[in-house]
């Protein structure tokens, strides 16, 4: 489910069962997997890869080349940069520079 006005780069590839709200945007190059939820405002910069039920609470960036494991749940208003990899299960409460590795629920710096 994609809504009414959400720009959507190229070379994407949007799973099934996966929601995408109002004033999101999608870059290029970009993977949303199966039954992801990318909520409204979201920013997904090009090449981030959204695993498998994932959730983008609202108001979420992504920077370039961030991979975010499946089921991990970005509460609302997180920036994250590029280049960040996010464990599948984690909860992200907190801000993420460039090129970091966090895991957990809440989620921590792992490197």
């Amino acid at each position: 489910i994609i809504a009414h006005h959400v720009p959507i780069g190229t070379g994407n590839y949007i799973g099934p069962n996966t929601v995408i709200n109002a004033l999101a945007s999608i870059g290029n190059y970009c993977i949303v997997n199966t039954s992801a939820i990318i909520e409204h405002e979201c920013q997904l910069a090009d090449a981030v890869h959204i695993g498998p039920g994932a959730v983008l609470a609202g108001q979420v960036t992504i920077g370039r080349k961030t991979f975010v494991g499946a089921n991990a749940v970005i509460k609302q208003g997180i920036h994250i940069g590029e280049s960040v990899i996010i464990g599948a299960g984690s909860v992200v409460l907190d801000h993420i520079p460039n090129g970091e590795v966090w895991i957990g629920n809440p989620a921590k710096k792992l490197r």
